[in-house]
């Protein structure tokens, strides 16, 4: 592939083009096996259905189709086609897939899998993404695989646990006199707010995640599974809009600031950052941050490495500590401090995370024992008292919303994305 591909997708794999399919007003892309950007009426109604099987590790398997057949009528659409995922030691699931679409509103998504022998993953089967313009904090009825229903609300802020639980259907209002129901059928589905991921969608999944995994599927028993989309309603689709007028953009007063951009280095990484001033200073960040983690061995000579590229390349920096909290908070701190001021490093603010918080502590996980973080921050803040604190995690943001930091005692809150 070329470099320019790479470039666009980020990946040495290349998607297939979507093959657009259509029924009356619904209508949808399928693009390897699963569908996306489902409408009805060119309004956006679910962003994928995808039938998914990951291993032991949540990487996603990529199955090839073959005997894919797509029939594009004059109001309906059908897919057929089989894969198969090779997993670990010869193991082996194969599947087969149909999809039908109606003038009607109906969707039909089904998979029947047949392990060839006992095969281990972690979730198989549907996902189901909900998106979240026009429809975060509105209505929904939810039924339950006990066959109860409730009327509720899709979380607005960004939920940390899963807002549905034993799912079997989910109703929302596509437009006025206009509803979407989804229907699972086939396990226990569950969702949760991709947002914590930066993801635009509400997830429904397979399997709660409060069961064992990964999990064996038995050789030669047959598992099925079926979403159906049924699109109901006398509500007229929108007209076209308008073509837009053009847009106009004028250079007002200037506003605040844009925050600094800066890069993170690891010890390892600094000679080779030495070595490349040029491109660092042609990249110009306004902030180095650097990453210390005593439980993987970073000492005395870490912070030396440090010292000199913030020398080199003199701009405002930040040491990301991670706390193993293993004894007297104090004198860890303390410790570092004073290894800090031996290497000759310079810094404008240090931010500090217990090091058990940079593992995922999914919903039904036990926390790990950790202290209070109140316990740590005041600890560091004795340690370094003339420089700005920041705490926060040092994983995914997701660990951040789930475990809320007491921010009065910190000049700064850190977190990644994903």
């Amino acid at each position: 592939m070329t470099a320019d591909a790479f470039l666009l997708h980020g990946t040495p794999a290349v998607e297939a083009e979507p093959v657009s399919l259509r029924a009356g007003a619904l209508s949808a892309d399928f693009v390897n096996g699963n569908l996306r950007t489902i409408r009805h009426g060119g309004i956006e109604v679910l962003r994928a259905i995808a039938y998914i099987v990951r291993d032991r590790d949540w990487g996603t398997y990529e199955p090839a189709l073959t005997d894919l057949v797509i029939d594009q009528g004059a109001d309906t659409f059908s897919v057929s086609y089989s894969a198969s995922c090779a997993g670990p030691d010869g193991s082996r699931l194969d599947f087969r897939a149909t999809i039908k679409g109606s003038a009607d509103g109906q969707l039909v998504f089904d998979v029947s899998a047949l392990p060839e022998n006992a095969f281990e993953t972690n979730r198989c089967g549907f996902c189901i993404l909900h998106p979240i313009a026009g429809l975060a904090g509105s209505p929904v009825t939810v039924e339950h695989t006990d066959g109860s229903v409730v009327a509720t609300k899709l979380p607005e802020l960004i939920d940390p646990w899963q807002p549905f639980k034993d799912l079997r259907a989910i109703t929302h209002e596509v437009r006025p006199g206009v509803t979407a129901e989804c229907r699972m059928e086939g396990d226990a589905f569950e969702m949760e707010d991709q947002r914590n991921w930066s993801d635009a969608s509400y997830k429904t999944y397979v399997r709660p995640l409060a069961l064992p995994w990964p999990y064996m599927l038995p050789a030669g028993r047959t598992v099925r599974q079926t979403v159906s989309l049924r699109v109901t309603g006398d509500g007229r689709a929108p007209a076209a809009a308008a073509a837009a007028e053009p847009v106009r953009v004028e250079l007002g007063e200037t506003g605040p600031l844009l925050p600094d951009i800066g890069v993170i280095i690891y010890p390892d990484e600094v000679e080779t950052a030495l070595a490349n001033l040029q491109t660092l200073s042609a990249l110009g960040p306004q902030q180095l941050m650097f990453h210390y983690d005593p439980t993987r061995g970073h000492g005395l000579d870490a912070l030396q490495s440090f010292a000199r590229l913030a020398a080199a390349y003199p701009v405002e920096t930040t040491l990301e500590c991670v706390v193993s909290c293993v004894g007297d908070l104090d004198a860890e701190l303390s410790g570092v401090a004073g290894m800090v001021r031996q290497a000759g490093l310079k810094l404008s603010a240090i931010a500090v995370s217990p090091s058990v918080d940079r593992q995922s502590t999914p919903p039904g996980s036990a926390w790990p024992e950790c202290p209070p973080l109140e316990d740590v921050y005041a600890a560091a803040r004795r340690a370094f008292p003339d420089i700005r604190l920041g705490g926060g995690m040092f994983s995914y943001f997701t660990e951040l919303n789930r475990k809320r930091v007491p921010a009065d005692l910190l000049d700064f809150v850190s977190h990644c994305t994903c």
